[in-house]
């Protein structure tokens, strides 16, 4: 990072602010030049600002550099428990068990007025160590054989959930680095490998219920989780992820969920099941062959050119119909349409305006 003018103390503040982003590398700087700008007689702070680059290097796995500030932290301020924490949390992860169990109970002693989640932290810490260590202390005979240390590689869990434009697939494991997993999408694919057998055990193959768009795929590597994110072709709900031949489709809408599957039969007293379908049918039918006389053959004859006429014969049709005050009725536009239409009376009848 180049040089900025920003004061130790803002360095500082925008170390922390990346830590929460999972930004680990991006804060390691800034801790590094909250340091190097620190007034070295200003203890207190100069000790927070290496607490705070410890705990960026136990996120980067870079141990041994982690005991190291911590152990500058401490010569800071012995009675402060954070450092020790820190401490004892880098060295178990460094195997140093008991190095780590004393470190742990140092700290501890002076976390009585530390919040019950630091204290249970302490605990929980402590715990671990002393069951790495209770195996060796059972048996002297073990001193002298090393026994090969088998580990567990820990098995990966996922879950899945949908929005209506996506499924999301998460990897629930920590501290995955993206050059760890082989992560492949297709339009109807999702196959997920690891590139590190010993240390992570995964190996997932979904054939997807649904198309997705492979190429606006998104993969995020985060701190506790591995996010998948793929793009739905459809709007679509999917009952699965999996592919399965009996799952039903259900189209999204904006207000409803329509399921495509067999229309449900009405409540009847008949013991024989009606089509209500063909019956409605039938009676449009009826409807329309149905003869008509007089007037109500004429208005069917209206209803009908109305309905199949174009925009201009719509509009000729309202404009003279309205004008006219319901005498005449036209569907010629380029007649109508440029010209105001009078009154026109039936014969014998004589139309006039009402004051």
């Amino acid at each position: 990072m180049a040089e900025s003018n920003l004061s130790a103390e803002q360095h500082y503040n925008e170390a922390n602010e990346l830590m929460m982003n999972d930004q680990f590398e991006l804060a390691l700087e800034n801790y590094d030049l909250a340091i190097k700008k620190c007034n070295k007689d200003n203890s207190n702070q100069l000790y927070s600002y290496f607490v705070g680059r410890a705990q960026a290097y136990i996120k980067l796995k870079k141990f041994p550099e982690s005991v190291k500030d911590a152990d500058s932290a401490i010569s800071l301020n012995s009675n402060d428990t954070r450092a020790y924490l820190k401490k004892g949390v880098a060295q178990y992860n460094l195997t140093e068990y008991q190095s780590a169990l004393e470190s742990l109970e140092e700290g501890i002693k002076n976390a009585d007025k530390e919040s019950e989640n630091i204290r249970k932290l302490f605990n929980d810490w402590i715990s671990k160590c002393k069951k790495e260590i209770k195996p060796v202390q059972n048996s002297s005979e073990n001193k002298d054989k090393e026994l090969p240390k088998v580990q567990q590689i820990p098995a990966i869990k996922h879950e899945w959930y949908q929005t209506e434009s996506q499924v999301i697939v998460t990897l629930l494991v920590k501290n995955v680095q993206q050059n760890d997993l082989k992560i492949t999408s297709q339009e109807n694919n999702l196959k997920i490998e690891s590139n590190n057998p010993e240390k992570y055990n995964i190996n997932l193959n979904f054939n997807l219920s649904h198309p997705v768009i492979a190429d606006q795929t998104q993969i995020k590597y985060l701190s506790t989780k591995v996010e998948i994110k793929l793009k739905k072709c459809e709007a679509l709900h999917w009952s699965k992820l999996d592919k399965s031949p009996n799952d039903i489709v259900v189209k999204k809408t904006s207000t409803i969920d329509v399921i495509e599957e067999k229309k449900p039969d009405y409540p009847s007293s008949s013991r024989k099941p009606k089509n209500w379908d063909k019956i409605a049918a039938d009676v449009v039918a009826e409807e329309k062959d149905e003869k008509l006389e007089g007037d109500a053959a004429l208005n069917k004859l209206f209803k009908q050119i109305y309905e199949n006429g174009s925009d201009e014969v719509r509009k000729a049709m309202n404009k003279s119909f309205s004008e006219s005050g319901g005498t005449v009725l036209s569907t010629n536009w380029s007649d109508v349409g440029s010209k105001k239409l009078e009154v026109k009376a039936p014969d014998g009848m004589e139309w006039r305006k009402w004051d």
